[in-house]
């Protein structure tokens, strides 16, 4: 800002010149511009993080249980067709913990708890399996596998995050970024 005003009947007029307001103008483009892309990943990187732990809450949950209740526990992504709740392949939708190996309907009274569907993020199972069985000891037996977390409608190559369950029913998050490109 100038300091040396024009002198107006008997005051000082202080203000910007228009070449101090357009450098300013530029800058604050440029920031912009350069600052933009970045909020745009963080709020990718915060919906993969969400979903990691909507997913191992899910996980969790569900082996707990099936080690409680000493019985089978299936944890799958479900959909609602004509009213009636069942396994889906999706592994986006919300997902429900439930007793018993399901497979087919699910009884409302089956249905321990459900961990509703996030956006933003598509999430793949390795296997392809509709569901992830516990037994009563809490073992994942054949049901081990990768969860792949991607940024949904994401036009530039991605990174995501990738949680791994092992046979024992225990899991853990990949340390290596995923790469996100679609095949």
């Amino acid at each position: 800002m100038s300091t040396s005003g024009r002198r107006i009947g008997g005051n000082y007029a202080q203000g910007f010149t228009l070449l101090e307001l357009l450098v300013t103008l530029l800058i604050m483009g440029v920031v912009a511009a350069w600052g933009i892309p970045s909020f745009q990943a963080l709020g990718e990187r915060n919906a993969r993080t969400g979903e990691a732990n909507r997913l191992q809450t899910a996980l969790g949950f569900a082996r707990q249980a099936a080690i409680n209740q000493h019985q089978p526990i299936t944890l799958c992504p479900t959909v609602e067709r004509k009213s009636k709740l069942r396994c889906d392949d999706n592994w986006s939708q919300a997902l429900a913990v439930v007793r018993g190996d399901q497979t087919e309907d699910i009884a409302p009274a089956d249905v321990l708890r459900t961990f509703p569907a996030t956006q933003g993020v598509d999430v793949r199972y390795s296997r392809g399996w509709r569901r992830i069985r516990y037994d009563a000891l809490g073992h994942s037996s054949g049901y081990n596998g990768r969860f792949t977390l991607c940024p949904q409608r994401n036009k530039r190559p991605a990174e995501g995050n990738t949680l791994v369950l092992s046979q024992l029913g225990r899991w853990r998050m990949a340390q290596a970024p995923t790469n996100c490109q679609q095949p």
